[in-house]
């Protein structure tokens, strides 16, 4: 890492355990001699940590081995320390009311320098709901880098539709080091092509608090969030109520009556987020153009496709009936419309427009 001696100083102060946020922040600026109110915040810490505790940290501070050990210790582990003000810190995130002191990140940093789009949802998204998430979210990566969580289900499916175009990032809930198993695979690939991020150091375990904690990172530094799926309580309802408070536009793909995990999603919408049906409604809204495009369907391919968002979930019997085909001919193409994105099986041999 190439960082200037100011970037080390954060990078330094963020790693003491013994200081909360705020006290962060006024640990730097006492520990600058220069600062204008350095015996102000020199002052203010001495009494609320003691004048031990404080000098100590002002050795750790000034101790050459130790911020040779925190450094190269960051390297090893293919850390880059993306800080406050830094070249490429998120622009928004730096305006939201409690920006990270740091960002821990693998992969490309350059992507954090570009318009941001986050998309969110809950583990327990239908089958129909995932495939248009990560149409979508394929759709919106070519203009703008998406910004979503490790979770299975939107998450998942999120990350995969971007994944392609590599402007894609994860937004940890902990730190580098201490991520389930069950992510490694996909995280791996999106710091092979996209960006891992984290406000918490390598070694620092997940605790519950810190989803709420991530959320607003996601929504901090994003133009806009969709939630895919929402139960009436999820953290994906937490990320849109960030967002609204920052000012960010809020969309939220509509539901059926009825399904659980999108009674969140259907009550943003009453309550004023924008209504999503496609990644189209998303870039309207920042005055881009879709290229979302089906030139290139077969006849056969559009038949069904037509027929299935006129009538929403149809089993593949009466599908092939109602466009004049063999059973066989209608799966043939079915499946080609489900590579493309466009149709998903939904139970059985049932399938659904995307």
């Amino acid at each position: 890492m190439n960082l200037t001696k100011s970037q080390t100083d954060t990078v330094v102060a963020d790693s003491f355990e013994e200081l909360n946020y705020n006290q962060k922040r006024q640990f730097l600026c006492a520990a600058d001699e220069k600062h204008a109110e350095h015996t102000k915040y020199a002052d203010m810490l001495i009494k609320s940590l003691g004048g031990g505790v404080y000098n100590k940290l002002i050795a750790k501070f000034t101790n050459g081995d130790y911020r040779s050990r925190l450094i190269d210790g960051l390297e090893e582990r293919g850390i880059t320390c993306v800080t406050a003000g830094g070249e490429c810190y998120p622009r928004l995130l730096g305006h939201i009311p409690v920006p990270p002191l740091v960002l821990y990140c693998r992969g490309n940093t350059q992507l954090l320098k570009g318009d941001c789009f986050g998309i969110v949802g809950s583990r327990r998204t239908s089958a129909a709901t995932i495939a248009a998430c990560k149409r979508i979210s394929g759709e919106v990566s070519r203009h703008m880098t998406v910004v979503t969580g490790i979770a299975d289900g939107a998450d998942t499916a999120a990350v995969r539709g971007a994944l392609p175009s590599g402007n894609v990032v994860c937004v940890l809930p902990g730190g580098h080091d201490k991520m389930p198993p069950s992510a490694e695979g996909m995280l791996r690939e999106v710091e092979d092509r996209g960006v891992t991020i984290s406000e918490w150091q390598p070694h620092v375990s997940v605790l519950r608090y810190m989803f709420t904690v991530r959320n607003r990172v996601i929504a901090g530094m994003c133009r806009g969030v969709l939630v895919v799926s929402a139960p009436k309580r999820s953290g994906a309802l937490i990320t849109a109520g960030y967002a609204a408070d920052y000012g960010r536009e809020v969309f939220a793909l509509p539901h059926s009556i009825g399904i659980t995990s999108g009674e969140g999603s259907n009550a943003l919408i009453k309550n004023g987020a924008a209504l999503c049906q496609g990644a189209e409604d998303i870039l309207a809204a920042f005055g881009l153009e879709s290229q979302t495009g089906h030139s290139d369907l077969t006849a056969e391919e559009r038949q069904i496709i037509s027929y299935l968002r006129e009538n929403g979930s149809a089993h593949i019997q009466h599908i092939a009936a109602a466009v004049g085909m063999k059973v066989f001919q209608a799966v043939t193409i079915l499946s080609a419309l489900e590579i493309k994105g466009l149709a998903v099986r939904s139970g059985g041999n049932n399938y659904t427009a995307v």
